[in-house]
């Protein structure tokens, strides 16, 4: 049976059970599907009248043995939990195809055609809404799973942190950030550029009025997304990638190793085979103490007043690319001195080389230190960077 229950019957339901939805959504988001042990876990306390009733008002459908809600109820509990699955650059890369075939579409209707036109426009302005709300919902997320990653309350380990830190870079903000770069022509950003050039001269020149007036819409839609658009791109480039960038600084093998390299005459050579606990406050200390305290800020949105102002931020000026040093330095193994390669390799492949970049390449023995031999000769080299001279010892580096 069926009820042809009133909206407000249903929303009264949901807004009564709204623990048990609100479950159902997170169990759903976790695994994609709502298994049969977890439903029956989470409705052992629910009455079989209220399990019925999510059924009955269409809120859950069976598919074989799982149970899934229906796609309009997640998007809705999506919208108000705010808890997203972020999407793959892949799904968002649908949208380049459907823009461009709908602005082909509308450019090339005939005269006369003026009922098809208008469901066109209808369609594309859907659609562009459609892609700067999950963009923003992305981002958001995004955001979001960078800093609990930061303040890390599961308590994960160290290397397991950077590999989830990595797969957010690659698979999800690096390109998305590509995306959203309207420095790029075949970036989806620069196409509703051109969405918008071409809907503001038919908002003024096109002799139907009632597309006109669409046009008009679209136009307005397109100005705003562009500093919607604009928003994202300095979340990402100013505070998503900076955030994860710092993880890969925490690491204690690299925060020694930064500590006795600033004070190599005050310390015997480290022996790398036997952990030792030292707690040590740094120059990064309070950074790393506001970063954490800024997720608890209730922030202001960000206005936009001249777009002039803002300036396209390098992707490569803020990623370190360590797979590429890791490689090289396989490639290259034995190394007789292991520091001098870090810094040849340093000026050879960074186009702002920094002390910072020197010694992320230093971590990389270190960090995966169950992979190579390094052996100290006992001898100590001076290796000058920006206004710096480093005193190192002497470290051969090769394959176990």
């Amino acid at each position: 049976m069926i009820l042809k229950a009133d909206p407000d019957k249903v929303l009264r339901f949901i807004s009564e059970n709204f623990e048990l939805v609100r479950a159902l959504y997170l169990a759903q988001l976790a695994g994609n599907v709502i298994s049969r042990e977890q439903f029956n876990a989470l409705t052992k306390h629910t009455g079989d009248i209220s399990i019925n009733r999510l059924f009955e008002y269409k809120l859950l459908t069976e598919q074989y043995d799982d149970i899934r809600l229906n796609e309009p109820v997640r998007a809705f509990l999506a919208f108000l939990i705010s808890e997203f699955r972020p999407l793959l650059p892949s799904e968002l890369e649908k949208y380049r195809t459907s823009f461009s075939q709908l602005f082909n579409a509308i450019r090339e209707c005939p005269e006369g055609e003026q009922p098809i036109l208008l469901e066109e426009l209808e369609t594309l302005y859907d659609e562009v809404q459609r892609f700067l709300e999950n963009v923003e919902n992305n981002t958001g997320q995004l955001l979001r799973e960078t800093q609990q990653l930061k303040a890390n309350k599961d308590k994960m380990e160290y290397g397991e942190r950077i590999r989830r830190a990595r797969h957010l870079i690659e698979y999800y903000i690096a390109p998305l950030n590509s995306i959203l770069n309207l420095q790029h022509s075949e970036s989806i950003a620069s196409l509703l550029g051109e969405l918008s050039a071409y809907a503001n001269r038919e908002r003024l020149g096109h002799s139907y009025q009632q597309a006109r007036d669409r046009f008009g819409q679209l136009h307005e839609l397109l100005r705003g997304g562009n500093d919607r658009i604009l928003r994202q791109s300095r979340i990402l480039s100013r505070e998503l990638l900076p955030l994860i960038e710092r993880l890969q600084t925490e690491s204690e093998i690299l925060s020694g190793w930064i500590f006795f390299l600033e004070r190599p005459f005050r310390h015997e050579v480290p022996s790398f085979t036997t952990r030792s606990y030292r707690n040590f406050f740094g120059s990064s200390t309070g950074a790393n103490l506001a970063l954490f305290m800024e997720q608890f800020e209730q922030r202001a949105e960000v206005v936009l007043l001249q777009e002039e102002d803002i300036t396209a931020v390098d992707r490569h000026e803020v990623l370190f690319d360590r797979q590429h040093y890791v490689v090289s330095l396989q490639e290259q193994l034995p190394v007789d001195d292991f520091f001098g390669w870090c810094r040849e390799h340093l000026y050879q492949n960074e186009q702002l080389p920094s002390t910072e970049r020197f010694l992320k390449i230093c971590s990389i023995v270190f960090e995966d230190s169950e992979q190579y031999n390094a052996e100290f000769t006992g001898r100590r080299i001076a290796i000058e960077l920006e206004d710096f001279i480093f005193q190192v010892p002497e470290v051969r580096v090769s394959l176990k």
